[in-house]
């Protein structure tokens, strides 16, 4: 009997012992850290199942992770539409049609385009092209309301005109609303092509202060490669924010058939401009009397580094000739601003108004030598001068000297 409840309890202590070694030998391993370790994350699911991975968790999922951290860009601003912009602008975005009394059977005596309103009590904004020479001009509103409009003023270099509509309370665009543009910009166009109705078309910036040539100084467009199509011209260019960035003027049209060159004009020049043609009906500019060019068409300057406007003619008895400017001078400031190049020169000369004394700063040849000659070596010395500007000549008059 003894024997038989030793036995039994043997038997039940092996079991026992059996039973919690298994469990013992089951457990994962525990890993010790030392004082700069971090315990891992507590336990997580992974797409294999439910199990909890405490110190090696699946490769698998853990490539997945790192997938999915490596490209979520959800932090980012993103413009999934451009609709509220447009929806701002819209309103603002007329159709501009203009005939003449005279004679409506003669081939050019009707023009289709658009325009943008740029004060509230009816004053229109679009391009003189759409109305040089036509006096009954129709502005339709984006709400098909239709009015008769009346020019106020033009400025030929620019080809900007004033119109403006018997109604107030109109939604309008600032003309100095938005940051300059740059290379690489959204912008989209607003206008009537075709006279098809108010179209939206999107592009980028391809270019700024681009220049056509044959065209004015003053023409200092922006270039995009939104579609610009006839009855375009005169409408918006906004940015997605729904800010007025330029105004649609002309599109390149080549024999090569040519696509997704267009040109605007600039905020920042509609902004110095049209304010003058509202209040004087015209622009009046403040002007030198010279022809101008940039270093880099005279070898000596250019291969010396000379930066700046070269002089290449001065009008007898312009301000720049009483004011002891001379040929080959090179205007590197006007006033306390550095002038790199005969555009900005220009720019900056028409910006002020007649009358304004200006100090130039100019480099002067010590010698009569050639600034065309390769192998000369030139010195200068600095001058400064000041001259009383004039008013521009009516465009055509004296064009070639600003």
């Amino acid at each position: 009997m003894t024997r038989l409840i030793f036995f039994i309890v043997c038997i039940t202590l092996g079991a026992g012992a059996g039973w919690w070694w298994s469990l013992l030998s089951s457990a994962p391993a525990q890993p010790v850290f030392s004082d700069r370790e971090t315990a891992p994350s507590p336990p997580f699911k992974t797409a294999l199942g439910t199990r909890e991975n405490r110190v090696n968790p699946p490769q698998k999922a853990s490539l997945q992770h790192a997938e999915t951290k490596a490209t979520d860009t959800s932090s980012y601003p993103r413009v999934t539409s451009y609709h509220d912009g447009i929806m701002k602008v819209a309103p603002s975005v007329v159709s501009l049609y203009a005939r003449s009394s005279q004679n409506t059977t003669v081939t050019g005596s009707t023009s289709q385009g658009s325009g943008v309103i740029v004060a509230g009590d009816g004053i229109v904004l679009t391009n003189l092209h759409l109305i040089d020479g036509l006096d009954v001009i129709t502005v339709v509103l984006s709400d098909g309301r239709s009015f008769p409009a009346r020019l106020i003023g033009s400025d030929q270099e620019t080809d900007l005109a004033v119109v403006r509509i018997d109604v107030n309370n109109l939604p309008y665009l600032r003309l100095d609303e938005a940051a300059p543009l740059r290379v690489g910009d959204i912008v989209l166009a607003i206008g009537n092509p075709f006279g098809v109705g108010q179209t939206v078309t999107q592009g980028i910036v391809s270019a700024t202060r681009r220049r056509v040539a044959g065209g004015s100084v003053w023409q200092n467009f922006i270039q995009i490669d939104a579609a610009i199509n006839p009855g375009n011209s005169g409408g918006a260019l906004i940015n997605p924010f729904g800010q007025l960035v330029g105004v649609n003027t002309a599109v390149f049209r080549g024999d090569s058939g040519a696509m997704g060159i267009g040109f605007s004009i600039p905020a920042d020049l509609l902004a110095q401009v049209v304010p003058q043609i509202i209040e004087n009906g015209s622009v009046v500019r403040g002007w030198l009397g010279i022809g101008v060019d940039d270093p880099a068409m005279f070898h000596t300057l250019r291969n010396q580094g000379i930066s700046g406007a070269v002089i290449t003619d001065v009008l007898a008895d312009s301000p720049a000739s009483l004011g002891g400017l001379k040929r080959s001078d090179v205007v590197q400031a006007l006033g306390e601003q550095p002038i790199n190049n005969a555009t900005q020169l220009l720019l900056e000369v028409s910006a002020l108004p007649p009358g304004a004394t200006v100090k130039l700063t100019v480099l002067r040849s010590t010698l009569a030598t050639s600034l065309t000659d390769p192998t000369q070596v030139v010195e200068f010395k600095r001058v400064d001068l000041k001259v009383t500007l004039g008013t521009r000549p009516t465009p055509g008059v004296t064009r070639d000297l600003q």
